[in-house]
């Protein structure tokens, strides 16, 4: 009977768990699209820095799922991926603890604290969440001030995904009264930041625009949960050598509703994957020719990306209508 009791009440716990959850513990990528300016030319460079959640340790007695900044886009951690910190949740509160180095200098160590909240996916329309820590523009300090992000608006998209539309304040505790950092986001729940960036409010303020930092893709497992931009996406790993490639004479078209491909006679045979806003991947096949036809029964925008010789030669975005 105990026995039974002590089975059913694990059973229990570990349900809880997995409702609980809000965020990912492990097996997940995040893709972050950063634009920078360099050089006296103020040349504009477009990145991509793949995140990845494996594996978990213990600081204190407390669990943190471990972060780095990886190598390639999969998970397979070595030498050459840099551990950046660690993630936890409690209830729909997300804190995240980084490591030093990598964060030094940009991150004020002596005055940090161990961790701070990033998202807090409990609040309302209205309700105000407080970190402990605020950023600068080239790092992050703690003083007789504090950082807070307001909800300003909650929405459900077509695929049943909360967002939280949020701006951030900086408290000021001489004069009591908040100031606004000029700084909005979009967090989406169990994913975070799409506008400024995994760690939003603790990369470096904008100056002039620049750096921006853009969530362009979000996967867990094999699954893609979310895509944003098909030129900076889960399958590719730079935007500036996809755009290169998308200078061959190669065209996606639709009609009678099909897709096809029109092009040279040396581009065949190609592969053509057709894949939804979110990634998720619809069809695909190997066209021996230009009358070589996919049929498409859905409306809407599809992402399409054309394959020769196992290589990505062109990927965009087609109408069906």
């Amino acid at each position: 009977m105990k026995t039974r009791t002590l089975i059913l009440i694990v059973f229990l716990c570990s349900l809880f768990r997995v409702q609980a959850q809000v965020f990912p513990e492990s097996d997940a990528i995040w893709n972050i699209q950063e634009d920078y300016l360099v050089g006296h030319e103020q040349e504009l460079i477009n990145e991509v820095q793949h995140y990845g959640l494996f594996g978990d340790t213990i600081i204190n007695g407390i669990t943190y799922n471990k972060l780095y900044l990886l190598n390639d886009t999969i998970l397979n951690i070595t030498s050459a991926d840099k551990y950046l910190g660690g993630f936890r949740q409690e209830e729909k509160k997300i804190w995240f603890r980084p490591s030093f180095p990598p964060f030094y200098p940009l991150y004020d160590y002596l005055s940090h604290p161990e961790e701070t909240l990033l998202y807090d996916f409990s609040k309302n329309v209205g309700d105000t969440i407080w970190h402990n820590i605020i950023s600068g523009t080239y790092y992050w300090t703690v003083r007789d001030s504090a950082s807070a992000t307001i909800i300003t608006s909650i929405d459900v998209d077509e695929l049943g995904r909360k967002y939280y539309h949020t701006c951030q304040f900086e408290y000021n505790a001489h004069r009591k009264e908040l100031g606004y950092l000029g700084r909005c986001d979009s967090w989406i729940d169990g994913i975070g930041s799409v506008e400024h960036g995994l760690f939003w409010f603790l990369s470096p303020i904008s100056v002039g625009g620049f750096p921006k930092f853009h969530l362009a893709c979000f996967k867990q497992g094999n699954e893609v949960k979310y895509m944003d931009n098909p030129y900076c996406s889960c399958f590719c790993n730079s935007s500036v050598g996809i755009s290169e490639k998308n200078n061959i004479l190669l065209e996606v078209v639709y009609g009678n509703n099909c897709i096809r491909v029109q092009a040279e006679s040396p581009v065949f045979p190609c592969e053509l994957r057709l894949f939804s806003l979110t990634g998720q991947l619809i069809s695909e096949k190997i066209l021996q020719s230009g009358k070589d036809e996919i049929p498409v029964n859905q409306k809407g925008v599809l992402l399409y990306q054309a394959r020769k010789n196992g290589e990505v030669v062109k990927i965009g975005r087609i109408m069906i209508k």
